[in-house]
Order: structure tokens, then C-alpha cells, then sequence
């Protein structure tokens, strides 16, 4: 979602948690993303980075950003055919993981830059790193797992535990994170307000 407008702020924040965290594995990464974003849509209403999540079984998951992790960090939107890439920001390299299956490790390019991040981003950006960069990739999904976690919720809601175990490990149900600010009316219209101003500069600036 509004990829045009936020790749850039996507790969800083990216090569900025590769550049803190060695051996930053892609489920790792993607882990701590949607915990970013979360946290942030929870205090103001607005995500950090605007990516779509998806309800999977090992958690939430930046289905584009998945893909675009594991095939050489490029992507192009359906929509516009338009394409955008990350490699000015990582690399990636694989490498077996202790399970002896191949595993994707994010490296920073170049120096972090965090100048377009708010203070209150960058804030929020170093404090997940505090406390959960550490976490390995298995103890956020069971973070993220944990009773009356929005994935759990919706996991719950739409029966979806069944569907894995019958179809695979993905699902097409997006994660909704107005729900998180549903009933504080201050949170909803800034949230609303946020979405509106992401859509207009779309309108306005559709080839920026």
C-alpha cells in the first residue's frame, strides 16, 4: 500500500535494523516491522511503513515484502506495473540455518539514515529494537502468537487454524489495524485523517 510513497522509508528502516542486529534473518525482520507498525497505528493512528499485512500461521507477514526478500529484492505492483526495489538500501545473503534449511540474511548498504522518520518514529524504531532485537525469530512468533494479539483475534474469528492445516501456511485475510483504536474517537479521526492525506498525495503525485 502506497509503495510509490514509502519505499524509501521502507529500505532506511530496514538497512537501519540490519545495521543494530547481526545476522538479521528475513522472518526476523519482517517481525519487527509489524511490530513498528502496530505500535505506532496504536498511539497515533498511523503506520510507519504502510505495508499490508497478511494473516499467516507463523504471524503477520508484509506478504510484498516476503516476496520481494526472497527474489533478489524486486517487486512490481500488479496495479501500475510499476516497479521498485530495495537494493540501494540491502543486500541479502542465504545461509543454512540450524535447522540445516537455507535462511535469508538482510546486510545494510551504505550509511543508516533515519532523517525521514519523525522524532517520534525514531523513537519508537529504537525502542523495539531495545526490546526485542534480541528476541530470535521464533520467540516473536510466539509474541505475536500469544492470546488477544490482533492476529490471534482474527486467527480466532475467521477459523483459520483449520484452513492452515487443510490448505498451507498463508492466508488472504488482511490485518486491520483500525481495530486497535476502534472507540478512542481522538485515534479513529487521526487514523482517518493519516489515510485520507496518503491517498490525496497518491491522486496528486501518482508518478513521484
Amino acid at each position: 500500500m502506497f509503495r510509490r510513497q514509502t519505499n524509501h522509508k521502507i529500505g532506511n528502516l530496514l538497512r537501519y535494523l540490519a545495521a543494530c542486529i547481526p545476522q538479521l534473518s528475513m522472518t526476523k525482520a519482517l517481525k519487527l516491522l509489524y511490530l513498528i507498525d502496530e505500535t505506532a497505528f496504536q498511539r497515533t493512528g498511523a503506520p510507519v511503513t504502510w505495508l499490508e499485512y497478511k494473516v499467516w500461521k507463523m504471524g503477520p507477514v508484509a506478504e510484498e515484502l516476503y516476496e520481494e526478500l526472497r527474489n533478489n529484492l524486486h517487486t512490481r505492483t500488479h496495479a501500475a506495473a510499476e516497479t521498485f526495489s530495495l537494493e540501494p538500501f540491502i543486500r541479502t545473503e542465504k545461509q543454512i540455518g540450524f535447522n540445516q534449511q537455507n535462511c535469508i540474511i538482510i546486510l545494510p548498504n551504505g550509511a543508516t539514515d533515519l532523517s525521514d522518520f519523525s522524532e517520534f518514529e525514531q523513537e519508537l524504531i529504537v525502542n523495539v529494537i531495545d526490546r526485542f532485537g534480541t528476541y530470535t525469530s521464533r520467540q516473536l512468533i510466539q509474541l505475536l502468537h500469544e492470546r488477544d494479539t490482533l492476529w490471534h483475534r482474527l486467527v480466532k474469528e475467521n477459523n483459520l487454524q483449520k484452513k492452515f492445516e487443510k490448505y498451507g501456511n498463508k492466508s488472504n485475510h488482511p490485518i486491520d489495524f483500525s481495530t486497535l483504536v476502534a472507540g478512542d474517537p481522538i485515534l479513529e479521526m487521526a487514523a482517518q485523517s493519516a489515510l485520507e492525506s496518503m491517498q490525496f498525495h497518491e491522486e496528486v503525485n501518482p508518478y513521484s
